[in-house]
């Protein structure tokens, strides 16, 4: 958990946090639908929901780097971009969400020369939403295509379905 010490450690050395708020909420939902959950994980989970949430909301006040991603393993693939809305549920605003998805996180991995804004000579990786894109709740749902380094993988005319 992150307390004052930690922060401050965080602020003078730079360091970014990703959240990762989804993790302990996928392994309650997961063990909610029946999934086998070894019960000291389904309690520890249980147990610091509300305390990594706070600790997330102390360093977004603090000014700490935060840079979207996720650690869990039991949520099912494309549910991370829940972590966004409770980002945003977290005291960020939904462009702060959507620049720790993208250009943030690109940054952490070192990859900003390559990806995590669209720019010329960037592999232009692009999602596009159906409504506001930064309303964030329930956006994981209103994906309409999805383009990767340029060309359309999912959706729109000639895609796959999303």
């Amino acid at each position: 958990y992150l307390d004052d010490e930690a922060i401050e450690l965080m602020l003078q050395r730079g360091t970014y946090l990703v959240p990762t708020l989804v993790a302990p909420r996928g392994v309650v939902k997961a063990a909610d639908a029946g999934m086998s959950i070894p019960e000291a994980s389904l309690a520890k989970a249980k147990e610091v929901i509300d305390i990594h949430f706070d600790s997330f909301r102390r360093a977004v006040a603090a000014g700490v780097r935060i840079a979207m991603g996720t650690d869990s393993g039991v949520t099912p693939h494309g549910r991370n971009l829940e972590e966004l809305a409770l980002m945003e549920q977290g005291g960020m605003t939904p462009e702060q969400v959507l620049v720790a998805t993208t250009r943030t996180a690109a940054e952490l991995m070192g990859l900003e020369g390559d990806s995590g804004t669209l720019e010329p000579g960037k592999r232009a990786d692009l999602v596009v939403v159906d409504g506001d894109p930064l309303v964030m709740e329930g956006l994981a749902d209103r994906v309409t295509t999805v383009y990767q380094q340029g060309r359309l993988v999912a959706g729109g005319p000639g895609g796959s379905s999303v």
